[in-house]
């Protein structure tokens, strides 16, 4: 008897359990979300619903973390039932992060990230006919009388002008950047005016490192210049930096005794070690070689950027270096092993004596193309009209001669100030027209256009200009890759 009395008080244990199981209510609630390619705003709290985030893409898998998830719990990411603290994401372009609590029915409480942040600049579609395969890296700021705006974006753009990538920021930031490394790795760079750095990601844009310049040749350290950088692999690139070289005495250039030089200077760094550096003060004749807009303020400024830097590249054909430097309105071939000036294509000392439509003025983003010509865009701002375009020139580096063979303008377009062109592997010409900050009828023309070889517009982008100021991209550079 009392075997069965302990049976029986068993099962009505058992029984009342199951009762008190099925009457209980899940808790769904969740307390924090996190999202792996950025941080969400406002903070979480679970009483709002909708939220933005500093960063987000669909090239590459993401990973949506709900903090305090447990199995009992009922939640839906963009429809995908939750199962772990950590959900991997694929998103496909303008797709919203919607995180559902409960059993998928409308009564339950949704939490939606949104995939563009309302303050980020609108990118509109001009033209599309057939441009090439890519994607189209830019970087978004806001230029007016008064400043730059410290609301910045990283973008990535398909061929539709859709940001597949983005990266918001509140400094400083331009020159965004794609290389392969000679280890075939991905990397991402953008350079960081606020910091004075160049900031590194890898194949999943995160960041890797932030890189300056190193002490050497009895300086100390150096804050990187914002205008270029190249990237051979994790321990091996050439960056860039102003700096100042103070009490300069001008008099035999016909300015004051005592001026202070914006100098700028490069480094190639191996293994964290300088293995070369080229400084404008080694080279005293680059002084008169300043347009005449600049020579004037030896006299007249406290401090005068005589050479301005622009961009830096590496002759495909033989490794060494080319510059742009905009106040010189030249361009410059230098030696990689022992820093001599090769040649000086441009300006008032130019070796290949331009002439006519071919000389240039307060250039940009100097190329040699593996052919061996010398591509760059050509602000235009000394000429008269003033008037910006690409210019393409095969050189013969041994007789000194150059040879115009293809430019591209848009007649009355100016832009000052900025600016890129490449030459795509199928012959098309990639344009990012740089800014104007004192016509609003320029800034309203498109900012990116894609050319083939015979003019002809295949992609035409433009951004939205808020009331007195003005959306621009340093460069507007596009690259034809994968993402893994």
């Amino acid at each position: 008897m009392k075997k069965i009395n302990t049976i029986v008080f068993f099962i009505f244990i058992s029984l009342s359990s199951c009762s008190d199981d099925d009457t209980h209510e899940i808790d769904n609630s969740i307390s924090l979300i996190e999202v792996s390619t950025g941080e969400i705003y406002p903070a979480f709290n679970p009483e709002i619903t909708d939220y933005y985030i500093t960063s987000l893409n669909t090239l590459n898998n993401i990973q949506v973390t709900i903090n305090d998830f447990i199995s009992s719990k009922s939640i839906f990411i963009n429809d995908i039932k939750v199962v772990n603290k950590i959900t991997n994401l694929k998103l496909n372009p303008e797709e919203d992060i919607i995180i559902k609590l409960g059993d998928n029915s409308s009564s339950n409480k949704t939490y939606t990230i949104h995939y563009l942040p309302t303050d980020m600049p609108k990118i509109n579609m001009i033209t599309k006919n057939n441009p090439s395969n890519g994607y189209v890296f830019i970087n978004l700021f806001e230029l007016s009388p008064i400043g730059i705006s410290n609301n910045n974006y990283l973008a990535i753009l398909d061929n539709n002008g859709f940001p597949v990538y983005y990266k918001k920021t509140y400094h400083q930031i331009i020159n965004f950047k794609f290389f392969e490394t000679d280890t075939q790795q991905k990397r991402y760079s953008y350079n960081d005016s606020t910091l004075g750095k160049v900031i590194v990601m890898n194949e999943n844009f995160e960041i890797i490192k932030e890189l300056d310049l190193l002490p050497n040749n009895g300086h100390g350290s150096y804050p990187t210049d914002n205008h270029d950088f190249i990237y051979l692999n994790d321990n091996h690139y050439i960056i860039p930096t102003y700096y100042t070289r103070e009490n300069v005495d001008m008099t035999s250039y016909g300015g004051s005794n005592s001026v202070n030089i914006s100098e700028f200077l490069f480094q190639e760094i191996e293994n964290n070690q300088v293995i070369f550096e080229w400084n404008t003060a080694d080279y005293p004749e680059l002084l008169s070689a300043t347009d005449n807009i600049y020579y004037n303020q030896y006299a007249t400024a406290a401090k005068v950027d005589y050479f301005h830097f622009n961009s830096i590249a590496i002759d495909p054909n033989d490794q060494n270096f080319v510059i742009s430097a905009r106040h010189t309105n030249q361009i410059y071939k230098i030696n990689r092993t022992n820093g001599q000036i090769i040649w000086r294509f441009g300006g008032n000392n130019d070796d290949f004596n331009l002439t006519g439509n071919s000389i240039i003025s307060h250039t940009h983003h100097a190329t040699i193309l593996n052919n061996g010509n010398l591509l760059l865009f050509d602000n235009g701002v000394t000429k008269n009209p003033q008037q910006t375009r690409i210019a393409e020139f095969e050189l013969n580096a041994t007789n000194l001669t150059a040879n115009l063979v293809y430019e591209y303008k848009d007649l009355g377009r100016y832009f000052d100030i900025m600016g890129s062109v490449q030459k795509l592997n199928n012959g098309n010409y990639f344009i990012g027209w740089g800014g104007n900050i004192t016509s609003q009828i320029n800034a309203n023309k498109s900012d990116i256009t894609e050319i083939d070889p015979n003019g002809n517009i295949v992609l035409d982008i433009s951004f939205t200009n808020n009331p007195n100021s003005f959306t621009y991209s340093y460069r507007a550079l596009k690259y034809n890759i994968s993402f893994n």
